[in-house]
C-alpha cells in the first residue's frame, strides 16, 4: 500500500487513547472530565481525548524520534522536499524562524515590501537589516502583483545581501515567475525563502501555479490551514537543498514554538497531508470547478467583475490561482468594504476580505455548488439594488504603497530604543518605533526604523477613511504613534 494513506501521528494518538491509561499529568482537563458542560456539549468528549501533552508514545515536536517523525517524513515525502516540520503557531512562526536561520545581526536581506506583519517580527528577533524590494501594482484592480525577476536581478546586482525573502502568490492568487525567480536567487548562491502562505495546494494539481516547492526554494513556508483542510493555527515548512543550515533552524523552531505543542492541530496536519497525497488532484479538481461555476456567474451579473487568466502577462500577473474569486466592485457604486459590510449584516454571507475595489472569496476543497449559490444570489441581490442607481466608483490603488522606506535603523534596534508618543499627524519625520500595518491584508506600511514621511502618512490616513483596519500600534485608533526620542 502507499504509504501516504498512513496517518502515523493521528493512528498513534488513537492507539493511546485506547489504552485508558489513568492520568496525572497534564492538561487539567483531564480528558474532558474537567471540562464546563456546556462547552463539552458542544465540542464533544473526543476532542478532548485528542488534547495530549508529552507522554511516553506520542512523540514531541521539539525532539521527534517516532511517530511525529515519521508523519513529517512522509510530509516531506509527498512534496518531494530535503525535508518538512510541523509548525502550531502558524506560517508566523515558519517566516520567522526562516528568518533567524537565514539571517542574523548585521546581515542584509533582500525582502520584498508587500510582505506579511510576521516579517517585521522576524527581523526585530534576527537583528537583520532589511533591503526591501518594490513589487509590481495592477492599477485597474488596485493591488500589488508580484516583483519582477528583472527587478530582483537588478537588486541582487546592486545590494550585498545574505539572503532574499519573497511571498508568492499574493492573498489575491496571483504568482509571480517564482521558478525564475528562485533560480535567479541560485545564480547568487543566496538562499530564498517564500512565504507561501495561500499555496500549500499548488503542488497538488497540475492547473494550480508552480509551488515554490517544486520550484527549489531553500525554504517554503505554508498555511495549510488556509486552503487545506487542517485546523486554524497549524502550518508547515518545506526544506530543499544545503544552503540553510538546518540545525540552526531546527534550533529557531524550538525557540520560537511552545514547548506545549497541541495535539489536535499536528493530528490535524497529518491527516491533511493524508488527504492531499492521496486524493488531493480529484478534490482540487472539484473546487476548480465551483470556482469557475462561480467565476461566470459574477461575470454575468452587471456591475461586478471577477478575473481570471486572461489578466496573465499584464502587470507582474505570471499565473492566477483559480480558486480564488476576486470580485471588484465598483461598478455598483459601492466599496468593497461596503458590500463585505451589507453582505455581513444583511444577506448572511462573510467573505475573506475586502479593500476599497474588491471583495475576495476562498473557494477550498470544503466548498460545493450550493455554497457558491449563496455567494451568487448575494451579489444578484446588490446588483439589483445598487447598479446604475449609484456612478460607478474609480480604481483606488489600495495596495500602492508609498515609495521604498528611509531604514534609519534595523527593526530589532528601534524595538529596543527610548520612544515617545506623539500625534500620528506630527509625526512625519520621525523614525517610527511601532508597525503600521492597514487590514487587509497584514502588510505594513510603516515598520519600526523607517522615517515617517509626508507620502506614507497621507496613504495611511486615506486608506483608514476608506475602512481597512489599523493594526500594529499601541494605539488601535492611530490617533497616537511611538516614535524614537
Amino acid at each position: 500500500m502507499n504509504d501516504q494513506y498512513r496517518t502515523p501521528y493521528y493512528s498513534g494518538l488513537l492507539a493511546y487513547i485506547a489504552k485508558h491509561r489513568a492520568s496525572f499529568h497534564m492538561p487539567g482537563h483531564k480528558r474532558g472530565r474537567g471540562v464546563h458542560p456546556d462547552f463539552k456539549a458542544f465540542l464533544g468528549e473526543n476532542v478532548f481525548l485528542l488534547d495530549l501533552t508529552e507522554v511516553q508514545g506520542v512523540d514531541y515536536l521539539h525532539k521527534p524520534t517516532g511517530i511525529l517523525r515519521e508523519a513529517m517524513d512522509l510530509l516531506a515525502d509527498a512534496y518531494g522536499a530535503k525535508e518538512s516540520f510541523f509548525l502550531v503557531n502558524g506560517s508566523t512562526v515558519g517566516n520567522q524562524a526562516a528568518l533567524m536561520a537565514v539571517g542574523g545581526p548585521g546581515k542584509k536581506i533582500l525582502i520584498a515590501r508587500n510582505s506579511h506583519r510576521s516579517v517585521v517580527g522576524g527581523l526585530i528577533l534576527n537583528g537583520s537589516i532589511p533591503v526591501y524590494l518594490p513589487v509590481n501594482v495592477d492599477p485597474e484592480l488596485g493591488i500589488t502583483t508580484s516583483v519582477s525577476p528583472e527587478v530582483l536581478r537588478e537588486y541582487l546586482d546592486k545590494h550585498d545581501v545574505d539572503a532574499v525573502f519573497l511571498t508568492n502568490p499574493n492573498y489575491y492568487g496571483v504568482s509571480g515567475n517564482i521558478r525564475e525567480l528562485v533560480d535567479i536567487v541560485h545564480e547568487h548562491g543566496l538562499p530564498i525563502v517564500v512565504d507561501e502562505a495561500h499555496g500549500a495546494h499548488f503542488h497538488f494539481h497540475q492547473a494550480l501555479p508552480l509551488s515554490a516547492v517544486d520550484a527549489g526554494a531553500d525554504l517554503v513556508v505554508q498555511s495549510t490551514h488556509k486552503t487545506l483542510s487542517s485546523m486554524t493555527q497549524s502550518s508547515w515548512m518545506h526544506m530543499n537543498g544545503d544552503l540553510v543550515d538546518v540545525e540552526l533552524l531546527k534550533a529557531a523552531l524550538r525557540t520560537l514554538q511552545s514547548s506545549s505543542p497541541n495535539y489536535v492541530l499536528m493530528a490535524s496536519l497529518d491527516v491533511a497531508r493524508m488527504q492531499m497525497a492521496t486524493e488531493g488532484a480529484e478534490l482540487l479538481s472539484s473546487a476548480l470547478n465551483v470556482a469557475q461555476y462561480l467565476r461566470e456567474a459574477i461575470n454575468e451579473i452587471p456591475g461586478l467583475q471577477c478575473f481570471g487568466r486572461e489578466r496573465v502577462g499584464k502587470y507582474g500577473i505570471f499565473d492566477v490561482d483559480l480558486t480564488k474569486i476576486t470580485i471588484t466592485v465598483l461598478g455598483l457604486g459601492l466599496t468593497g468594504y461596503k458590500v463585505e459590510q451589507l453582505l455581513n449584516d444583511e444577506l448572511g454571507v462573510e467573505v475573506e476580505l475586502s479593500d476599497p475595489n474588491n471583495i475576495l472569496a476562498f473557494v477550498t476543497i470544503g466548498d460545493d455548488y450550493d455554497n457558491a449559490d449563496k455567494l451568487i444570489k448575494a451579489m444578484s441581490n446588490l446588483s439589483e439594488r445598487f447598479f446604475g442607481k449609484l456612478p460607478p466608483l474609480e480604481t483606488a490603488a489600495v495596495h500602492t504603497f508609498p515609495v521604498l522606506p528611509e531604514v534609519v535603523l534595523t527593526p530589532r534596534e528601534a524595538f529596543f530604543a527610548e520612544k515617545k508618543v506623539v500625534p500620528f499627524r506630527e509625526a512625519v519625520g520621525a523614525i517610527s518605533a511601532e508597525s503600521v500595518v492597514l487590514y487587509p491584508p497584514g502588510i505594513p506600511v510603516i515598520a519600526p526604523g523607517e522615517r515617517i514621511t509626508e507620502e506614507s502618512f497621507d496613504y495611511v490616513m486615506k486608506r483608514k477613511e476608506e475602512g481597512a483596519e489599523v493594526q500594529g500600534t499601541a494605539d488601535p485608533e492611530l490617533e497616537f504613534i511611538q516614535v524614537l526620542k
